[in-house]
């Protein structure tokens, strides 16, 4: 009989690295679910019949969510984001964030 293992540990993993305007640099994990879950609903909102507010406010949730799940565990507020980030940068990082997901996901090699 052959005995066989598998170790969650030792999986090759993708990192999204991210430099900030301040110059720090974070390495991004990969998104859980319900992170996953809110930048795919931001998406497909049309932040263009929000109020400027309330779209600072989801974008700069939804970023600092995803910048916060980084390899030194570093937090990354929504105050931080919304007052050094524009609408227009944060929109870009989420989508660049995506299409290094959407990446990953087709070629896990």
């Amino acid at each position: 009989m052959a005995n066989m293992n598998f170790d969650f540990n030792k999986i090759q993993r993708s990192f999204f690295k991210t430099t900030l305007k301040d110059g720090r640099e974070l390495v991004v994990k990969m998104p859980m679910k319900k992170t996953f879950e809110k930048i795919t609903a931001a998406q497909e909102m049309d932040l263009e019949e929000m109020s400027v507010a309330d779209a600072m406010d989801t974008l700069g949730a939804i970023c600092a969510e995803v910048l916060s799940n980084n390899l030194n565990k570093e937090k990354i507020t929504m105050k931080y984001m919304t007052d050094n980030y524009d609408t227009e940068e944060m929109g870009e990082f989420i989508k660049g964030f995506m299409n290094f997901v959407k990446g990953v996901k087709a070629d896990p090699n």
